[in-house]
């Protein structure tokens, strides 16, 4: 990091100057540095102007089966899963990473053990506010590649790696 007082070419993350002892704390921040570019719209986009995508929505009594069939023809990764008698609240969610990883080769019957069994249960989440560094940073780090997106714990979408790729082509990379 450059030391803004004399120029001296510091470690990236010191505290201060090693040279003239300035003090460097916050100034590799991405909120300390200007943004432009596609930087700026994953600091600052909020997860809303994504679009998010209706979700599939199946109870937590439905069969591994009934959610399987409902992503297959939805054409969707994920089936969120609501409990309908606390007002539609997000409880879990069930992806084709739970297929491959909590019921192949399992030994349930898909046709009658209920979904809860092997969902994911109260899953991260984003708000409609959230910009999309947090969404990436969820994807990365804890390795999603569906988010529900919730608004009073209710979900009204989610948002998928496909989704943010799509809209950095469509919104960023075409209109800098």
């Amino acid at each position: 990091m450059i030391c803004p007082g004399c120029g001296y070419d510091n470690v990236k993350g010191s505290f201060g100057c090693e040279e003239c002892g300035f003090d460097l704390a916050g100034l590799d921040l991405p909120e300390a540095q200007p943004l432009a570019g596609l930087r700026r719209h994953i600091m600052r986009d909020p997860i809303r102007r994504l679009s998010p995508i209706k979700p599939l929505v199946a109870s937590p009594d439905a069969s591994i089966g009934d959610c399987i069939r409902l992503m297959r023809e939805g054409r969707h990764g994920s089936v969120l899963i609501v409990d309908r008698t606390e007002g539609e609240r997000l409880v879990g969610i069930f992806t084709e990473r739970d297929v491959l990883l909590r019921v192949w080769g399992s030994g349930l019957d898909i046709g009658t053990t209920p979904v809860r069994q092997v969902m994911t249960s109260d899953p991260s989440v984003l708000k409609e506010d959230d910009v999309l560094a947090r969404a990436i940073h969820l994807m990365a780090v804890r390795g999603f590649r569906h988010i529900p997106v919730v608004r009073d714990g209710r979900p009204i979408g989610f948002t998928s790696v496909r989704g943010i790729l799509r809209h950095i082509a469509d919104q960023v990379l075409t209109k800098e």
